[in-house]
C-alpha cells in the first residue's frame, strides 16, 4: 500500500512539474546606463493571468489582465524611487511574486515565491480536486451550499498530495463553494450543478 501511494504521489509531482513548467512567466532584467526596466515575458497555457507592480505599502502601480498564450511587455522603472517593489502574477494555477529593489541607477530582482493553487476538473457532474501540499500543512476541505450549509468537509494531515472526487451528480441543482484551507491561506471556488 505505502508503494502505491509514493508511486501515486510522484505521478502526480511529475504532472505538476509539467504542468508548471509549461506555463511558468519569465520575468528577465535588461539594464544599460540610460534606462532601467524589467521586462516580463509569458508563456501560458491559462484562460487568464493578472499582472500588477505593487509598493511596499501594496499600492498599485501597474494592472493588467491578460487573455493572450504569449506575451511580453517592458517596464519602465526610471520614474520610481528607490526601495522594494513586488511584481505578482496570478492565474488558475498558481500566484508569483518577484521582489524588484531599485537603488539609483540598480534594478535587481532579489527574490521569487511562487504559490501553487488547488486544480479543480469538473466533467459529467463530478468534481476532480488536486492541491499540491509541498509544506505538508493540514488541509482541510469544506464545500458549502448556496445557503451556506455544510454538505461536506474532511481534513488531510501530513499530505504532500491531497486528492479526493465529489460526486455531485445526484446532487441538488445549486452553486456550491469549495473551500481549501492550507495552513493559512485559503483558497475558494465556485461549482454550479445544473
Amino acid at each position: 500500500m505505502k508503494k502505491v501511494t509514493r508511486t501515486v504521489a510522484m505521478i502526480a509531482l511529475m504532472f505538476g512539474t509539467m504542468t508548471a513548467s509549461a506555463i511558468e512567466g519569465k520575468l528577465s532584467l535588461i539594464t544599460n546606463e540610460n534606462a532601467k526596466s524589467v521586462v516580463f515575458e509569458l508563456d501560458s497555457e491559462t484562460s487568464k493571468t493578472t499582472i500588477k507592480l505593487l509598493d511596499t505599502d501594496s499600492n498599485v502601480i501597474y494592472f493588467e489582465t491578460v487573455d493572450q498564450k504569449s506575451y511580453a511587455k517592458k517596464f519602465d522603472l526610471k520614474n520610481l524611487k528607490d526601495g522594494q517593489y513586488y511584481f505578482t502574477t496570478d492565474d488558475s494555477l498558481r500566484t508569483t511574486v518577484y521582489t524588484i529593489t531599485v537603488d539609483g541607477t540598480n534594478v535587481a530582482i532579489t527574490d521569487k515565491k511562487e504559490e501553487t493553487k488547488p486544480v479543480y476538473r469538473l466533467k459529467d457532474g463530478v468534481v476532480y480536486f488536486n492541491h499540491l501540499n509541498l509544506d505538508k500543512n493540514d488541509v482541510n476541505v469544506d464545500v458549502f451550499d448556496s445557503s451556506n450549509r455544510l454538505v461536506f468537509s474532511q481534513e488531510w494531515k501530513d499530505s504532500m498530495v491531497v486528492e479526493k472526487v465529489f460526486n455531485f451528480k445526484t446532487a441538488y441543482k445549486d452553486v456550491y463553494t469549495v473551500v481549501v484551507t492550507d495552513g493559512k491561506k485559503s483558497y475558494y471556488e465556485t461549482i454550479n450543478i445544473k
